[in-house]
């Protein structure tokens, strides 16, 4: 805590009379020497004052990168959970599934079992009549022996015939829920690994959200551990009006210094990251290739095209979005582009010099992408842009589009429409999805 010391010189009597020279000039000196002592602590106050103007400066340039982190990082949170309910929904509907497919199959089973025993028991009764079972010929003989005149034959041949008639159609009833019990066997089966594979969904999913929630608690506590620094740090600055007014202008004008050195910096250690992994692309494409991002294809990015700029007017990488290529989304997708988060009404921009291929203007939304717009650039990429909350006049399919013009705005259309404002912008490069992030991160900046 900087302590502000009033400069309160001692009062000195004029000598008398009957003090000599010798004595005045002792006292003067020790007042000299006790002016020496305020001036060097006045010197170290000026000093404490100007170390709390820095770390002010610091603290106001980290709460701010923070806070705009904070909004991507809830923005992930918000995506990841409408990706969870979607999850357990689905988890729960083929959990049903398959129970509905078990019960159909043991009332099948049940069906079965009385039809065997019905053409067992038949099998019996016809096995009485001859000694090669249900043969006709037996069973017809068994009836002339029995009967005592013509009439009681043709009423025996008539049951006969009835009990051969029900017989057959036992056999029928068995062999058609033979046939359906198998169906149905492996409709089961097949619902239960749906239910399986749901369930392994909506864990995979859980867990992403669980990372992404600690992440923006980690976020949140930084700004709150920041803003008590900031506070004390302030409380300590014991200063009249006068002073507090040009300690805030130091203030402002050492943010706006540190503001400028740390963009500096992080502009060049940005830049000696993508020269890096533009080498290890390079590599990796002389090497045969490889994949990174867990796996999922098209991690690695497309071709860097010079001259672009970022999508977001404002926007920049590792603040307002990351690189959440292949986060989980919901229907078990995985996530094919990259979120940028920022106001409502935000410009969207043209990456580059393109023709608009496709769109869904307001009164065509999609149920995914909502209000969307679609250019191709001249090195073959398609970029799609989704969750707009306008399109700009003039924007639609067959338009020429020009590097850095205004294609729409930011809004949250679509399955957005419960999350924070943001671009969803994917890239197709070789007629496959690529991750935008490797280049639109080097010029978000």
């Amino acid at each position: 805590m900087v302590a502000v010391f009033a400069l309160v010189l001692p009062f000195t009597a004029l000598p008398a009379q009957s003090q000599s020279s010798e004595e005045i000039q002792r006292e003067l000196q020790e007042t000299e020497r006790e002016v020496e002592q305020y001036e060097s602590r006045l010197g170290d106050v000026r000093s404490e004052l100007d170390v709390a103007i820095q770390e002010l400066a610091e603290i106001g340039l980290r709460l701010e990168e923070a806070r705009a982190r904070l909004v991507a990082a809830e923005g992930q949170v918000a995506l990841a959970e409408n990706a969870l309910d979607e999850a357990l929904e689905e988890r729960e509907l083929a959990a049903e599934e398959h129970q509905d497919a078990v019960q159909l199959l043991d009332r099948t089973e049940v069906q079965l079992l009385e039809a065997e025993q019905r053409l067992a028991t038949q099998l019996i009764e016809s096995f009485k009549y001859g000694s090669a079972g249900a043969q006709r010929g037996a069973m017809m003989l068994e009836v002339l022996r029995r009967s005592e005149d013509p009439n009681s034959f043709v009423v025996g041949m008539k049951q006969l015939q009835a009990v051969i008639d029900d017989q057959d159609s036992t056999v029928t009833d068995v062999f058609t829920l033979r046939d359906e019990h198998a169906d149905l066997a492996d409709q089961a089966a097949l619902a239960r690994r749906e239910a399986s594979q749901a369930a392994a969904d909506a864990e995979q999913t859980l867990q992403k959200l669980e990372e992404l929630k600690a992440e923006a608690e980690q976020i949140a506590q930084d700004i709150a551990e920041d803003e008590q620094r900031q506070r004390q740090v302030t409380d300590g600055l014991q200063q009249s009006e006068s002073e507090l007014a040009a300690t805030l202008q130091q203030v402002s004008q050492r943010e706006s210094e540190q503001r400028a050195a740390f963009r500096e910096a992080r502009d060049r250690e940005e830049a000696e990251r993508a020269a890096e992994e533009a080498a290890a692309r390079r590599a990796a494409n002389r090497g045969g290739g490889g994949g990174n991002g867990g796996g999922f294809p098209g991690a690695q990015g497309g071709p860097f095209i010079d001259g672009m700029v970022c999508p977001v007017q404002g926007a920049v990488a590792s603040r307002d979005f990351q690189n959440d290529w292949g986060f989980p989304r919901s229907g078990g997708r995985w996530h094919q582009g990259n979120d940028v988060f920022a106001n409502r009404g935000t410009p969207v921009v043209a990456v580059h010099d393109a023709t608009v291929v496709s769109w869904n203007p307001p009164s065509s939304q999609t149920r995914l992408g909502g209000i969307t717009v679609t250019y191709e650039t001249a090195d073959g990429s398609r970029w799609y842009n989704a969750h707009l909350d306008t399109i700009a006049d003039g924007v639609a399919p067959g338009a020429s589009v020009s590097r850095g013009q205004v294609i729409g705005t930011v809004g949250n259309t679509g399955n957005a429409r419960t999350t924070p404002p943001h671009l969803h912008i994917g890239r197709r490069h070789g007629g496959s999805p690529v991750n935008p992030w490797p280049s639109i991160s080097q010029v978000c900046r």
